[in-house]
């Protein structure tokens, strides 16, 4: 672009997100409609620099842009507006500018992206394709089309992009965690696993690679090594939404791992356990019970070994050392009194009806 060059943008009106309106104004029949497009264009352009001038007819939306002498880079500002998972109005602003660029690599890219995150996948692989085409070097717009495929439910497609991927740049994380991805969802798993963990090699710290690979060991039966691969996934990163998925999972196989055990029937250490709480709990005003169930939650969000007899753990509200499984126990009973349709997670229902059962017997008596 250089300096002063008048550049003019068109998008169909029906094209336009009217989510982006006010509510009165996303009938595209209004005239609230055209001054609400027109005042917002107006506001996004502004931020460019330079002087625009929009226009709102029946059919189109014209943008005509004349850039002053060093104008921000509207094209870094649309990309932070996809960061900020502000989809509606970077998916229109990518539009807007692809009609005078048509043939741009980089608009292609994001706004392929971009339709792929909200769901629109069919025309997401149209732009990423038309960009691959004109650049067949560029990697991660092969991987994108990959999980535009993938979302599409064209699973055998998408492998084959992203194994052509791979074989290009095998040192690309992007494609091998997501070529991952789609040999687990295949069925696939020891392909998957080798994948994932080419991708970990490359890059230590990837989280979704972790929890990629831990679920492949998982579905492979190789418990102990995804219980392994669950707690790196924790480390990583305690606070993003993938700790939490794998925080669930470490419960599903610890919980799999006690029932199986014994075949599904009550664990009667875990009834003795359960028996002790109640008779602890209730003594406690609800105050003290919520401080020590919610700080066994807190200590637990990282697993609990159920399995270990070992008295390991401490808490700063009770006195002793205590077991995982005790501490489970405690704190399923201590949600049962205070919050009884709490999940934790962890069924210890049997055991739990069985310990109210001998605590009434105890007091009958």
């Amino acid at each position: 672009m250089t300096r002063g060059d008048p550049l003019t943008f068109t998008l169909a009106a029906d094209d336009f997100d009217v989510s982006l309106l006010p509510p009165n104004a996303r009938d595209r029949n209004t005239q609230a409609f055209r001054e609400a497009a027109r005042s917002y264009l107006q506001g996004e352009f502004s931020r460019f620099g330079g002087w625009a001038t929009v226009q709102v007819h029946a059919q189109n939306i014209e943008v005509s842009w004349t850039p002053d002498g060093q104008p921000p880079d509207p094209i870094e500002q649309i990309i932070g507006k996809l960061e900020r998972r502000d989809y509606s109005g970077a998916i229109t602003l990518l539009q807007l500018f692809l009609s005078d660029r048509p043939n741009d690599v980089n608009l292609l890219y994001n706004l392929g992206m971009a339709l792929s995150d909200v769901g629109k996948v069919s025309e997401a692989a149209e732009h990423l394709q038309h960009a691959i085409d004109l650049a067949p070097d560029h990697i991660n717009a092969h991987v994108a089309l990959g999980v535009a495929l993938q979302r599409e439910g064209q699973s055998a497609r998408a492998i084959e992009v992203l194994s052509a991927a791979v074989q290009q740049a095998p040192d690309n994380v992007w494609a091998q965690r997501n070529l991952g991805a789609c040999l687990l969802a295949a069925g696939r798993t020891d392909d998957a696993e080798a994948c994932l963990r080419k991708a970990i090699l490359i890059s230590p710290d990837d989280q979704q690679s972790w929890f990629g690979l831990a679920q492949a060991l998982e579905r492979s039966g190789k418990t102990a090594d995804a219980d392994a691969a669950y707690h790196k996934t924790i480390d990583v990163d305690e606070f993003s939404q993938i700790a939490e998925m794998a925080r669930k999972a470490l419960s599903k196989i610890a919980h799999s791992g006690f029932r199986d055990r014994l075949a599904g029937v009550e664990r009667p250490d875990a009834v003795m356990y359960c028996l002790g709480a109640i008779e602890r709990l209730e003594k406690l005003p609800v105050s003290e019970m919520q401080r020590i169930t919610f700080e066994i939650a807190r200590l637990g969000s990282n697993g609990l070994d159920v399995d270990d007899p070992a008295q390991k753990y401490h808490l700063k509200s009770l006195e002793g050392s205590f077991s995982g499984l005790h501490l489970v126990c405690l704190m399923y009973v201590g949600f049962k009194m205070f919050a009884p349709d709490q999940d934790i997670g962890f069924d210890l229902s049997k055991e739990y009806a069985t310990a109210q059962a001998l605590h009434g017997q105890k007091r009958a008596q």
